[in-house]
């Protein structure tokens, strides 16, 4: 049996789209068009893989998203914040703390 395989990826960023957190599809579209046109694709040395979730239980400050292996959790995104994050933290390597609520000090 063979295994599957997969480009390599540097960052998983997993986006909420439980019903709590309303709908965030157009937003999660939005990322995932930024992180393709900062160049971010999966493959590459700081290549991001962004995934939708049903919910990720933290339903008050949505939306939510939390970007592994950093263990960063993001929240009231908007399209703004999220441009931060791909320039700041998936590009420049430095989590945006004021967008975080969780695993920045």
């Amino acid at each position: 049996m063979n295994k599957p395989t997969m480009p390599y990826y540097k960052r998983h960023a997993i986006f909420c789209c439980g019903k709590s957190c309303g709908e965030n599809m157009p937003l999660l579209n939005y990322l995932k068009e930024r992180v393709a046109k900062a160049g971010l694709i999966m493959g590459d040395e700081d290549a991001v893989r962004v995934n939708r979730a049903g919910c990720l239980g933290v339903c008050q400050q949505g939306p939510i998203m939390v970007v592994h292996p950093d263990g960063v959790w993001y929240c009231g995104l908007t399209e703004e914040k999220i441009d931060r994050i791909v320039d700041e933290h998936f590009r420049g390597g430095e989590p945006v703390a004021e967008y975080a609520f969780h695993g920045v000090d």
